[in-house]
């Protein structure tokens, strides 16, 4: 099994709202709100600020901070890597596996998953900087999925707990539990992938690139409840979305409604 050699992929705009809300002053409201929920998100989580993105106003780990979380549950484990095929120019597409096996003081190895599939090819890379980086993206999103495979419900067990804690303490509001009881079980690699599908119902000539900000940024435009809830009915019938990108819209659109019911 080879470990792979592949390019260092360049993080200044793979991050989107990360490390680089966190390293500059706030200007904005939008700005400090990013900021506040990847605090509370790395407390919620235990890791470190910088294992946590937003994109759509909701956190997700990335994959230092998944990875932060697999060595908190076990100190031992390691990754074993199987290449099905590597890419070799920029239009190619690359192919990894990864596993999770833990090592022992005694040297004996065992599995903790099955081989875990990541692939990335350009037509998944939104963000074109990282084209010819597809080796790097499918060896990450593989491990991503191998660490969430294991250790994806103790995680998920662990946030809700914590959640739950810092509601009781007050250190936290309602719609801030909310959000946070709302991190997806997915990296922010892996949203990178998907999020050219992603198309707004309405006009999307106003939206630029159709990505899940553009179209949250157009549903708080809106403030018809009456037009919120028929987006509402088309989403549950369009076959176009991922199960993550409709809960990214359906919990824009609630907030609206909520909104222009006031």
């Amino acid at each position: 099994m080879e470990k792979a050699i592949v390019k260092k992929e360049s993080k200044k705009k793979a991050v989107w709202a990360g490390s680089q809300v966190l390293m500059k002053k706030s200007e904005t409201v939008k700005e400090e709100r990013e900021k506040k929920m990847i605090l509370l998100s790395s407390k919620v989580l235990g890791i470190t600020p910088f294992g946590v993105n937003i994109l759509g106003d909701l956190p997700y780990t990335n994959n230092l901070g998944l990875t932060q979380k697999a060595n908190q549950y076990n100190r031992n484990i390691k990754y074993k890597y199987n290449w099905i095929k590597r890419s070799d120019n920029d239009t190619d597409k690359a192919i990894c596996e990864c596993k999770l096996v833990e090592v022992s003081k005694d040297g004996i190895v065992n599995d903790l998953c099955d081989w875990v599939t990541g692939e990335c090819s350009p037509s998944t890379i939104k963000m074109r900087t990282l084209t010819g980086y597809q080796n790097h993206m499918a060896q990450t999103r593989a491990k991503n999925r191998a660490i969430q495979e294991v250790y994806k419900v103790k995680m998920h067990e662990e946030m809700m707990t914590n959640i739950r804690k810092m509601t009781e303490k007050k250190e936290i509001n309602e719609e801030e539990a909310s959000a946070l009881s709302a991190i997806p079980a997915v990296s922010a690699e892996e949203i990178n992938q998907n999020v050219e599908e992603t198309v707004v119902y309405v006009d999307d000539s106003k939206a630029g690139e159709s990505d899940l900000t553009a179209i949250i940024a157009q549903i708080r435009k809106c403030n018809d409840a009456k037009t919120l809830t028929v987006w509402t009915k088309h989403l549950v019938k369009d076959k176009k979305y991922s199960l993550i990108q409709k809960n990214l819209i359906q919990r824009a659109i609630d907030e609206q409604i909520k909104e222009a019911k006031k």
